[in-house]
């Protein structure tokens, strides 16, 4: 008999506190709306919150060639996404392309509680490679518990 762990990871999205973007074509970066926290450092608690970003599964073509990147950014201010930074302690998550697709992807984002500001987004760049065509697939990004 094999144990298993007590634990189980929850997925309930926050439908209040989620967004929905094209991915970009090659060699662009675009950014999801901002999802407000409505304050800052808003998670003191024992309680798991992550970010969860989405991707359906791309259809060939040739705008699919290169890797998507993706990070999550804060800031305090809502108005100046010139503002905007990464979140302390995130690394760069890439999607691969496998013959000008790209599969459909889970990417958690653990968060400091502590260093979180109120306002988030998540920054999407596709490497150079392949041509300019639109991609087939969107990303979303939400606030899971």
């Amino acid at each position: 008999m094999a144990l298993q762990s007590q634990e189980s990871p929850r997925r309930q999205l926050d439908a209040q506190k989620s967004v929905t973007l094209a991915l970009p074509i090659i060699s662009a970066t675009a950014n999801t709306n901002i999802i407000d926290l409505e304050v800052v450092k808003p998670f003191a608690s024992l309680d798991q919150v992550n970010f969860v970003a989405f991707t359906d599964a791309a259809t060939a073509n040739n705008g699919n060639a290169a890797a998507i990147n993706c990070i999550m950014q804060h800031s305090a201010e809502p108005a100046n996404t010139a503002n905007m930074v990464n979140v302390p302690g995130q690394a760069l998550t890439s999607i691969a392309s496998n013959g000008a697709t790209y599969p459909a992807t889970n990417i958690v984002f653990a968060v400091p509680p502590t260093a979180l500001l109120r306002y988030v987004r998540l920054q999407i760049a596709q490497g150079a490679g392949g041509s300019n065509a639109a991609n087939t697939a969107n990303v979303t990004f939400a606030l899971a518990f």
